[in-house]
C-alpha cells in the first residue's frame, strides 16, 4: 500500500566557495560598481602622475568591462611579482627539504620529546611572528612558516587549522600592533607634517604584549579542544588526507641523522637570514652602517656579490635568490643527479602556483580600484572632512572605523600613509574640546595600524589569508568561519585600547 503522506527530505549542503571564486566575485562587484558610478556621473580628483604635476578635478569614474577583469589578474601579478617570485622560490626550497625527510625527522623528534608540551610551541611561534610583524611589517614573508608548523602540529595530535591560525594570526597581529615598523609608523609620521615617530611607543608596546598574549591564549584554547575532541576541528573532514599529504604517509619513526640535522639547520637558517636581511636596521637606528657595509662588499668582494645591497636595503627578489642558494646546498647534501635537482625545483614551485595565482587576483582588486578612480574617490572624502570640533574619543573611533574599508582599497601601509596622512595629519592636530587642544596624530597612526591589520586578516584580497588557505588545502570561508569570534573580540579590544589611549592623552599623560 502506497503511503501518500510519506515525504522524502533532502538535505541541501552548502559548499563554501573557494578563494578563487570569492576573489573573482569581488572583481565582478567592482566592475558593477564602476558602471553605476560612471553612469551616475560620480567624479573624483585625479592625483598628478608626476611630482611637479597638478591634480585634475572632476574626472569621471572609469567603467570597466568583463575583459578587464581577466586582464587585471595579470596586472595584479605584475604588481605582486616580488611576493610571487618569493613564494615560488620558497616552495621549491621547502619541497627539496621535505624530500630529504629532514623536517619529518625533526618534527617527530620535537613532538615525541616534548609530548603534551608541544602546545607551548604555539605562543613561542605567535610571539616570534608578532614581533617580526610589529618591528618591520613582516606579513607575506610569514607564508613560508606554514610548512614548518603544519607537520609539527599534525605529529603532535592537533589539526591543520591549528597550524594555519598559529601562523596567520600570529603573523597578522604583528603589523596591526606596529611598534617600530618603518613602513607604517615612520612613513605615516613623516607624511603627517613630520610628526615624531616614537610618540606613542610605550602605549604600542603595552598593547603588543596584551594582544599577543590574548592571541596565543585563544589559539591554545582551540588546540586543546581539538586534541581532546578531533570532531571540533574546522578541518576534521580532511584530517586523514592532511596527514597523508603533509606527513607524506610517514607513520614509522624517521631517524634524525647527521645529514638531516645539517639540512634542518640550513632550513631554519634560511628563515633567519630572510628576517635579518629584510629588517630595516638603518632606518630604525638612524645610521647608514648596513648600507655602507653592502657597498663595501660590492666593491671589495665582488666575487661574492657586486649588486646585492646591504641588509635592510634589499627586496624579496634578493631573498628569493637566497632560498635558491639554500635549495642548491640541500641538494648537494642529498645529491641524486642534476636532472633530479631541476625536477625538484619545478615540482616545488608548481605546488605554490595556486598561491601565486591567488596573490595575483588579490593584486587585481587593488589595481582595479586605482584604475577606476574609486581609490581616489575615497581620498577625496578624507580631504573634504571637517572634524576640527569633534570630540577626541569620537574622532579616534571614527578614524579606526573609516580606515578599515579604506585599507581594503589601499592595502599597502606605506602607500596608504603617503596618500592619506598628509591630509589626515593636520586634521588630527586640530582636534579640540572647548579650549583644550589634543594632538591626535600619534593616536591616528595607531588607529590606522589597527584598521589596516584588521582588514588584512579578514580581507578576501589579502595574500596572507588566501595564501594560508591555499597552502593548508582549505578555503577562505573555512578560515573566516573558524576565526570570526576571534576577530570580533579583537575588534572590541582595539576599540577599548584606542579609547583608553585617548583618555590617557586627554588627561595629560601623553603616551598615546
Amino acid at each position: 500500500m502506497k503511503n501518500n503522506n510519506l515525504k522524502v527530505k533532502r538535505k541541501f549542503k552548502f559548499k563554501i566557495p573557494t578563494s578563487f571564486t570569492i576573489l573573482f566575485a569581488v572583481l565582478a562587484m567592482i566592475m558593477i560598481a564602476s558602471w553605476i558610478m560612471h553612469y551616475a556621473g560620480v567624479t573624483y580628483t585625479k592625483p598628478p602622475e608626476k611630482e611637479e604635476g597638478q591634480p585634475t578635478p572632476g574626472v569621471a569614474i572609469t567603467a570597466i568591462g568583463i575583459v578587464d577583469l581577466f586582464v587585471s589578474i595579470f596586472r595584479g601579478f605584475e604588481d605582486k611579482v616580488e611576493v610571487i617570485v618569493f613564494v615560488l622560490s620558497i616552495g621549491a626550497f621547502i619541497y627539496i627539504v621535505m624530500k630529504s625527510k629532514s623536517l619529518d625527522a625533526l618534527t617527530q623528534k620535537i613532538a615525541w620529546k616534548f609530548k603534551d608540551k608541544t602546545i607551548w610551541a604555539i605562543p613561542i611561534i605567535v610571539v616570534f611572528l608578532s614581533f617580526c610583524g610589529s618591528a618591520y611589517g613582516m606579513a607575506e614573508e610569514a607564508l613560508g612558516f606554514h610548512m614548518i608548523v603544519i607537520p609539527l602540529m599534525l605529529v603532535a595530535g592537533f589539526d591543520v587549522f591549528t597550524a594555519l591560525i598559529t601562523v596567520l594570526l600570529g603573523g597578522g597581529i604583528g603589523p596591526m600592533l606596529a611598534t617600530f615598523d618603518p613602513f607604517l609608523i615612520f612613513t605615516a609620521a613623516n607624511a603627517a607634517n613630520n610628526a615624531p615617530p616614537m610618540d606613542g611607543l610605550i602605549f604600542r608596546l603595552v598593547a603588543w604584549v596584551l594582544v599577543t598574549s590574548f592571541t596565543s591564549g585563544w589559539i591554545m584554547f582551540y588546540a586543546r579542544s581539538v586534541k581532546k575532541n578531533p570532531q571540533l576541528s574546522y578541518t576534521f573532514s580532511t584530517l586523514e588526507e592532511d596527514k597523508k599529504f603533509f606527513l607524506k604517509e610517514q607513520i614509522n619513526e624517521v631517524p634524525l641523522t647527521k645529514k638531516r640535522i645539517a639540512i634542518s639547520v640550513i632550513f631554519l637558517s634560511m628563515f633567519l637570514i630572510m628576517i635579518a636581511y629584510l629588517f630595516p636596521w638603518d632606518t630604525l637606528f638612524g645610521t647608514n652602517a648596513m648600507q655602507n657595509a653592502g657597498l663595501w662588499v660590492n666593491k671589495y668582494i665582488p666575487f661574492l656579490t657586486g649588486l646585492v645591497p646591504g641588509m635592510g636595503h634589499g627586496d624579496m627578489f634578493v631573498v628569493a635568490g637566497f632560498f635558491l642558494i639554500g635549495s642548491l646546498i640541500v641538494t648537494i647534501l642529498n645529491w641524486e643527479s642534476e636532472e633530479s635537482f631541476i625536477e625538484d625545483l619545478m615540482v616545488g614551485a608548481k605546488d605554490m602556483l595556486g598561491v601565486a595565482f591567488i596573490i595575483s587576483i588579490a593584486g587585481a582588486i587593488t589595481f582595479l580600484l586605482k584604475e577606476t578612480g574609486m581609490q581616489s574617490l575615497m581620498l577625496d572624502g578624507i580631504e573634504k572632512s571637517n572634524v576640527n570640533n569633534m570630540n577626541p574619543f569620537l574622532f579616534i573611533i571614527m578614524t579606526f572605523l573609516l580606515f578599515i574599508p579604506m585599507s581594503f582599497a589601499l592595502p599597502s601601509t606605506s602607500g596608504f600613509s603617503s596618500a592619506v596622512f598628509p591630509v589626515w595629519g593636520p586634521l588630527a592636530e586640530q582636534i579640540t574640546v572647548g579650549s583644550t587642544a589634543t594632538n591626535m596624530v600619534s593616536g591616528s597612526i595607531t588607529a590606522f595600524a589597527y584598521a589596516n591589520g584588521t582588514a588584512n586578516m579578514i580581507s578576501p584580497a589579502s595574500g596572507i589569508v588566501v595564501g594560508a588557505a591555499q597552502i593548508g588545502r582549505t578555503s577562505y570561508g573555512t578560515i573566516i568561519k573558524g576565526t570570526w569570534k576571534f576577530h570580533l573580540c579583537l575588534f572590541f579590544i582595539n576599540i577599548s585600547l584606542l579609547l583608553i589611549g585617548t583618555g590617557l592623552n586627554y588627561t595629560g599623560a601623553h603616551i598615546f
